[in-house]
């Protein structure tokens, strides 16, 4: 559906539409209220729910950065909205952890719908102008409007990019990629680390202090550096770390090289994805922002399908090491593919802006 909610998007306020589907998240919470041992569904429902806002909510929110911020501030923008998403992984996991330890679900439930109140008053703060700027807000009636803001109508203008179709095949790339890694990784820690729950959880959480550190490295010094070249590096240097930590059992299982290694795994993790998200808002006219968004959205869940089923099916039958390789090799042909089918599409250099 998330096609359909980048349309949604596309036609309506972006402010006001983000203020909304938080309001209704915030809302659509409480039916988990009733859930107890003996009655289960309520929380399926309230999951259902949770998602379908959150595909118009996102291509929304995506939309909203390049309408706030000069063409040549997208990676400075992304860079802060990956510092705060690094941040709010570090705090609230253990917050929720302390949520559940003082109050249950009913706790949880308050604390997070607060969150999404949070959003929405902060959202009301913005004054930048987002009005529609499909078919209607240009002066034309509302069947032109229903046209120009269509699904169709979308995908024929990304259609009609080449550097756009190459995104949507990297970022569908980097999705199965991004999808194979969780259930190769805890084989991984299971078999050639020796480690558990624990272990897992360490090694992982070592990567929001990577991402943060790339965030603020990315906000302080790459003003001048092209969100596509940013995207092409951040995706290699992620294949040469990826594989470092790979085949480290080769050397040492001491577990703090892991941590170090994992912690590393997080700078280009962060510098590929907000060089994705700056390249997208840089290359997608802005009326067409939202649909890129939920078609992306709707491509990168097929590829995320292919790369959970390939690992489910193989992680049993192939050596880990292997594998695990195979793995970090598509984050490398990420980067290969941003530089053929976007970079050069563009008819750019990879180093710096104009």
């Amino acid at each position: 559906l998330g096609p359909y909610g980048g349309s949604l998007a596309d036609r309506w306020d972006l402010r006001r539409t983000i203020i909304a589907t938080n309001l209704l998240q915030a809302v659509t919470l409480l039916p988990l209220l009733a859930v107890n041992r003996d009655r289960l569904w309520p929380a399926f429902v309230v999951a259902a729910v949770q998602a379908l806002l959150q595909q118009v909510n996102d291509p929304a929110s995506f939309a909203l950065v390049p309408r706030m911020v000069n063409p040549d501030q997208l990676v400075q923008a992304n860079a802060a909205n990956s510092t705060a998403s690094s941040l709010a992984r570090l705090v609230g996991a253990p917050l929720g952890g302390i949520a559940v330890g003082l109050g249950g679900l009913a706790t949880v439930v308050a604390v997070d719908s607060v969150s999404f109140l949070a959003v929405a008053i902060a959202t009301a703060f913005v004054r930048t102008a987002t009005p529609s700027l499909a078919g209607g807000a240009m002066g034309n009636d509302a069947d032109d409007e229903d046209e120009h803001a269509s699904v169709a109508a979308g995908w024929r203008e990304i259609h009609g990019r080449p550097a756009l179709t190459g995104y949507l095949i990297v970022q569908s790339l980097a999705r199965v990629a991004f999808a194979m890694f969780p259930v190769l990784f805890i084989k991984f820690v299971v078999t050639e680390l020796h480690g558990g729950g624990a272990e897992m959880g360490i090694i992982r959480g070592c990567a929001a202090f990577g991402g943060l550190a790339a965030s603020v490295l990315v906000l302080r010094f790459t003003k001048r550096v092209r969100p596509e070249a940013l995207m092409m590096w951040g995706y290699l240097s992620f294949g040469v770390v990826a594989a470092l930590f790979i085949n480290a059992p080769f050397v040492t299982r001491a577990i703090w090289v892991y941590l170090v290694l994992f912690a590393l795994s997080g700078l280009p993790n962060a510098t590929s994805q907000i060089g994705t998200a700056a390249t997208a808002q840089h290359l997608c006219p802005p009326q067409v922002l939202g649909r890129l968004s939920g078609i992306s959205s709707a491509t990168g869940a097929i590829g995320a399908a292919v790369g959970t089923v390939a690992a489910g099916l193989l992680v049993d039958h192939v050596s880990i090491i292997p594998l695990f390789n195979a793995q970090a090799i598509c984050y490398s042909l990420c980067g290969v593919a941003t530089y053929v089918l976007i970079i050069r599409r563009m008819g750019v250099g990879v180093a710096q802006r104009p």
